[in-house]
């Protein structure tokens, strides 16, 4: 989706509910984008140990097969290295986030499904307000409140007869990402609660969960909240 489009969107958004952090947006690219951030390549870090440079200071970060060891969960789930398959065992004996190395090795299975082939050469995240207006943006980040979140979370429901939010087993590029990017293709998208990785709490703010959306579903559920329960002109009657 262009970035007017999903810019005017979130002014839409912002208009009926409030965030604990800016807005950040996922585009892919052919370009070496002067001034973006990349990481050093010689050591592991993850993503959202550098999410305040993003949030905070405005920079762009840039992802690409060529990161080394550093952020390897992008370079895998956005597709520009193959998953590394240890049947199981770093999620199941190193992490113990599964009680045995099968279990893992089926959420393994799962999100190798979910990865797609990268368009271009870059991805990069950045706040929405200062992405250039010729991009396009694949994937919407939005860290609500509490309450923001009961309210988007109905938004994504509005128009569905099933629910239009998950909250799935996943680390927190996927959820940023790899995940409600694989949405995109399906013909009902849906959002994703993310930032519940238990090591990727230990690097974000506690007050920061993160509500992923497809762009294209994003720019739908905009266009529905005149008329919906968050409409500014409608007063519930069953308000207290």
């Amino acid at each position: 989706m262009n970035s007017e489009l999903v810019k005017e969107c979130l002014r839409k958004f912002s208009e009926v509910l409030s965030f604990n952090y800016p807005a950040v947006g996922w585009y892919f690219s052919s370009e070496n984008i002067e001034d973006s951030f990349i990481y050093k390549r010689d050591r592991w870090v993850c993503m959202f140990m550098y999410w305040a440079i993003v949030l905070k200071k405005g920079k762009r970060i840039q992802f690409s097969a060529d990161c080394g060891k550093a952020c390897p969960g992008i370079q895998e789930f956005g597709g520009f290295t193959p998953p590394v398959d240890d049947d199981g065992k770093f999620i199941a004996e190193t992490e113990r986030f599964k009680q045995t190395r099968a279990l893992a090795q089926a959420y393994y299975r799962e999100y190798v499904a979910e990865i797609h082939t990268p368009p271009e050469k870059f991805v990069y995240v950045e706040k929405i307000e200062k992405i250039d207006k010729n991009r396009e943006i694949e994937v919407v980040n939005l860290f609500p409140d509490i309450t923001g979140l009961a309210n988007l979370t109905g938004l994504a429901s509005y128009d569905r007869e099933e629910s239009g939010t998950l909250i799935p087993f996943a680390s927190g590029c996927q959820s940023a990402f790899s995940t409600p990017y694989n949405e995109k293709f399906k013909e009902r998208p849906k959002c994703i609660v993310g930032l519940m990785d238990v090591l990727v709490r230990r690097f974000v703010p506690d007050d920061m969960i993160m509500f992923s959306v497809p762009a294209n579903r994003f720019v739908e559920m905009a266009n529905n909240i005149e008329g919906s329960f968050l409409d500014k002109n409608f007063n519930n009657p069953t308000s207290f």
